[in-house]
């Protein structure tokens, strides 16, 4: 399916950059901003990448231009630095899978409240982005977690024996429990004073143009494309450490920052309810398995991103 909508869509794009380029004049002509090793920025990128990011979060709209320049300008050198990596170590041009790239994608649109692939193409319109450049965008990020799970698979250590302890001890397969909505803010700190800098700046920025926005702005976690949104998480999944920041907050609330492998974390709960649900205890370790394996996934590629983030060259 991804195939024939990427030959289909070919013509239109070749359609539009003749178009484009055929009625540009001196008011909006392109211009290199800056490079990373050879990867030019223009200032039409940094356009297209403010349209995408205000596509997936609506609340980057209230955002002042200035403002949302810059937070399109760091997410375009965090998909660079990636891309710029993934073609010293795989085959990008050769990648295919759709049903992977389909399922992230039905992902997107669903978080959107989009029922299928053609409402979300017809939405991605208003925003001047094709369904290919998106489609471009979610490779970027498949391969780079394969590289990833490469680098670091062997690495990632699930104590089973323990989070069946605590399925035991803490009775978490019961029928009543908590269920949150959540959006986060994940950001690094080397001490106490840089920690006291940045949660100013966040909480000023909080303020200002809301926390989904803020995300947008200052969180490393790959939730924040859409504004920090992860969606819907049972009580019995999270850290005890997390449970007790949440537990005695309510909608709207946001918790102080919680010290976590690759950083600090806030959350910010947008529902909490409590459900019904008697979950088979082996559907539940694997539930458990799976959210604790994707936290220490998303801590290594924080780690591969920073230590290559410092031997790139960014020239402004």
């Amino acid at each position: 399916m991804i195939t024939k909508i990427i030959k289909k869509k070919l013509f239109c794009i070749l359609f539009l950059s003749i178009f484009f380029i055929q009625n540009t004049n001196a008011s909006n002509e392109i211009k290199i901003l800056f490079k990373i090793e050879n990867q030019i920025i223009t200032n039409q990128d940094l356009i297209e990448e403010s349209n995408y990011l205000i596509s997936l979060n609506s609340q980057l709209k209230n955002v002042k231009k200035k403002e949302l320049l810059k937070i399109a300008k760091e997410s375009l050198i965090r998909e660079k630095i990636k891309l710029i990596e993934l073609k010293k170590n795989l085959k990008i041009k050769n990648f295919e899978n759709d049903n992977l790239i389909e399922k992230i994608i039905e992902d997107f649109y669903t978080k959107l409240g989009l029922k299928d692939i053609n409402e979300f193409e017809k939405y991605l319109l208003q925003f001047n982005i094709s369904i290919i450049s998106v489609i471009e965008k979610i490779k970027i990020e498949v391969i780079w977690n394969q590289l990833i799970a490469e680098k670091f698979n062997n690495q990632i250590n699930i104590n089973e024996d323990e989070l069946k302890k605590k399925i035991s001890d803490q009775k978490l397969n019961i029928k009543n429990i908590v269920e949150y909505d959540l959006s986060e803010i994940v950001f690094q700190a080397n001490d106490q004073n840089e920690l006291d800098s940045i949660l100013k700046e966040i909480q000023i920025s909080i303020k200002t143009i809301g926390f989904n926005s803020t995300a947008n702005k200052f969180s490393i976690s790959s939730s924040s494309k859409f504004g920090g949104k992860i969606g819907k998480i049972k009580e019995n999944q999270l850290s005890q450490i997390i449970k007790d920041e949440l537990k005695y907050l309510t909608e709207g609330q946001i918790t102080k920052p919680i010290k976590v492998s690759n950083g600090f974390l806030i959350l910010s709960i947008n529902e909490k309810k409590l459900i019904e649900s008697e979950i088979n205890e082996k559907e539940l370790l694997k539930e458990m398995i799976n959210f604790e394996r994707n936290n220490q996934f998303e801590r290594f590629s924080q780690i591969y991103y920073n230590k290559i983030k410092i031997n790139t060259q960014i020239n402004d």
